[in-house]
This record gives structure tokens, C-alpha cells and sequence, in this order.
């Protein structure tokens, strides 16, 4: 096997991560409009985002979850370019839900975890 493809048993734990993280980002979501605090890209319930910002997070985690699927040397740059992303997307949230933020930055830190595990898994 040859670097940078990855092994089956990596493949399938990043994959059960990144659909992991699909599922927080939407969790997310969904809390932060109930309690009256939506993410950015969410906007107010009055005056919410236009439709297409609202799937932003969730076509990072996509990404990643495709880039896992077909791994390539430049997987792990993949990775961590949406865990950059994923990051610029909680800060958006810093001023005006800090807990929302905090909630994203947990899962861009995961998102970041899981990005060392799949470098270190490499054959």
C-alpha cells in the first residue's frame, strides 16, 4: 500500500467521525435557533441568511467526509483546510453567541483530532 491512500480501518473510523460531526453541526443548528441564538449563518428567525449560507458548515464537513472516502496524498490538507474553515465559521459567532461559538470550535477541534489520528494512520 502506498502512502497516502490510507488503510479500510482508517477509512471507516474517519468516516464514522466526519458523519459524526454532520450530525454536532446540525445539532447546533438546531439548538441555536431554539434558544434564540442563532449561529451567523443561520441569521434571526425574522430575517434568517439567504438558504445557501446556510448549508456552508455542513459543505466543509462534506468535503472532508468525501476527501475521506477517496484518499489521496493531499487528503490531510484537505482536512485541515476545512478545519480552518470550520474555525472562521465559529469566530463569525464570538460577539453575539459565545456559546454557540464555543460549541463550533469544539467541533472544528474535533474535526482537528480526527485530521492528526487519520496523518498517523497513514501506512
Amino acid at each position: 500500500m502506498s502512502i497516502g491512500t490510507g488503510n479500510r480501518t482508517w477509512r471507516v473510523l474517519a468516516t464514522i467521525s466526519w458523519v459524526g460531526l454532520l450530525f454536532c453541526q446540525a445539532a447546533v443548528a438546531v439548538t441555536s435557533r431554539n434558544i434564540g441564538k442563532s449561529a451567523w449563518w443561520l441569521g434571526p428567525e425574522g430575517n434568517p441568511q439567504f438558504p445557501l449560507v446556510w448549508f456552508t458548515p455542513f459543505v466543509v464537513i462534506v468535503v472532508a467526509l468525501v476527501a475521506t472516502q477517496r484518499p489521496r496524498k493531499f487528503t490531510i490538507a484537505i482536512h485541515l483546510v476545512c478545519v480552518a474553515i470550520l474555525t472562521a465559521i465559529a469566530s463569525g459567532d464570538v460577539v453575539d453567541s459565545p456559546g454557540v461559538a464555543a460549541l463550533q470550535y469544539g467541533i472544528a477541534a474535533i474535526a482537528l483530532l480526527v485530521s492528526f489520528v487519520s496523518l498517523a494512520a497513514r501506512p
